[in-house]
């Protein structure tokens, strides 16, 4: 179905830059200009200095936005701080961290893969894109010629055919065992042996892959690939299908690992008027209706949180934090569910997200264009509420995670999700493998 190669990817020599976990960072799209400088000042080898770049505006001009980081990339290569493996290798990474009071681990394969169109099916993404964040990721690799962080991708593999390769793998020694910023722990091992290499590439010939983490990236991939492939001389190349430029750093997580975690995002509302408040909150309950959370037990944001997705996992649930939209016929926040008669699969397969509910059949008919002037999106609950209760926002909007058998099908068949559906949790560190964009794979 694709094609997932081996590689020789670069990794940082510890001789040189010391303590692994002081050069790993996040991916560019969750670092704030603190953390930012923080990262900086981990080490003057932090791979913030690749990642981030010299900004983190979006949208400012692209032209030479990333030209030191290309001189600092050529430096650190010719330094020695980076050095490339000698042989095409996939890499496993165990990533094992704590969540919600509980130990998690899970396994994802560094690899490059062969880019696709999304119309093949091959691979398939379920957010759409936005143009400033394409074209920054897109003069990066102009600049640098290269991926510094991984695409998270998750795949089927039901038989657990890769699980004997991956126990086998990690009876050896890793490259790599740091812990990280969110007190987990990070492993990697590399893999060169020619039965793995072969047992993984063959596994992906008959497997789609579905984008997780990382859609900017790939399509900024994409673009970059098609700019190469018009320069002189590209049509003329040994071996077009091996050239670097048309693969992509991506690390593959299988569905069925436990330790895929996916948390919810969480919707805000700002800047109504009381007119639409009111229509916001009649629409609301012409759809759902309310029911005060329980009044016993954890009665703080993840309270509410673990009861809405207890009740989502009976069918549709969501939690609504905010006097202003809930009016005065209710005091404190309610746990909405739909109301009997409702027929949500009138709707399409899209009616199963409450996300998609309230966008489109709540906010989209009484705002319109402006919807996005008012609705805001956060993956930490704790700070959505506490908006709320300072009036900063009118509203938290708490949902479940999307659920991941629903996810399959829905992205299997090509469809795109709501905007800010999923969180994969925790995301993948930036740093462990750079993989380069030039020449042949």
């Amino acid at each position: 179905m694709v094609v997932f190669r081996p590689f020789r990817g670069w990794r940082y020599d510890l001789d040189v830059v010391g303590d692994a976990a002081s050069v790993l960072s996040p991916p560019y799209d969750m670092i704030s200009t603190d953390m930012q400088q923080s990262l900086r000042n981990l080490s003057p080898y932090n791979a913030v200095h690749l990642e981030a770049g010299e900004s983190l505006d979006w949208t400012a001009p692209t032209t030479g936005q990333y030209t030191d980081t290309a001189s600092l990339f050529e430096d650190w290569i010719a330094k020695g701080v980076l050095k490339r493996d000698a042989e095409p290798s996939f890499y496993l990474l165990r990533q094992e961290f704590k969540h919600g009071g509980n130990d998690w681990s899970r396994l994802g394969i560094f690899g490059c893969l062969a880019l696709e169109d999304y119309e093949a099916l091959k691979v398939l993404p379920h957010e759409y894109t936005e143009a400033p964040a394409i074209r920054d990721r897109v003069s990066l690799m102009e600049a640098c010629g290269a991926n510094f962080s991984p695409i998270m991708s998750a795949y089927r593999d039901s038989e657990a055919r890769l699980s004997p390769v991956f126990q086998r793998t990690m009876s050896t020694a890793p490259v790599i065992d740091v812990p990280d910023d969110i007190g987990g722990r990070s492993t990697l091992w590399r893999m060169s042996d020619p039965e793995a290499l072969s047992a993984i590439t063959g596994f992906f010939e008959d497997t789609p892959v579905f984008l997780a983490d990382g859609h900017h990236r790939y399509a900024a991939a994409l673009q970059y690939r098609n700019n190469k492939n018009q320069e002189p001389g590209q049509g003329s190349a040994r071996d077009s299908s091996a050239q670097a430029h048309g693969f992509v750093l991506m690390t593959m997580i299988g569905f069925e690992d436990p330790g895929l975690l996916v948390l919810p995002y969480h919707r805000v509302l700002s800047g109504l008027s009381a007119s639409q408040l009111t229509q916001v909150r009649e629409a609301l309950f012409d759809i759902f209706q309310a029911q005060p959370f329980a009044s016993t037990g954890d009665q703080s944001a993840s309270g509410f949180v673990d009861q809405v997705a207890a009740k989502g996992g009976e069918g549709h649930a969501l939690g609504i934090v905010g006097p202003e939209l809930l009016g005065p016929d209710f005091h404190g926040p309610q746990l909405l569910t739909l109301k009997d008669g409702i027929d949500w699969q009138k709707w399409g397969s899209l009616g199963v997200s409450e996300a998609w509910i309230l966008e489109e059949q709540v906010l989209g008919p009484i705002l319109g264009e402006a919807t996005l002037e008012h609705l805001g999106f956060s993956h930490d609950h704790n700070e959505a509420v506490e908006l709320v209760v300072k009036g900063i926002n009118q509203a938290a909007i708490l949902l479940k995670p999307f659920p991941m058998t629903q996810f399959q099908e829905i992205v299997g068949q090509g469809q795109r999700l709501p905007r800010k559906s999923t969180f994969f949790y925790p995301k993948l560190p930036t740093g462990m493998v750079i993989n380069q964009l030039s020449g042949v794979l």
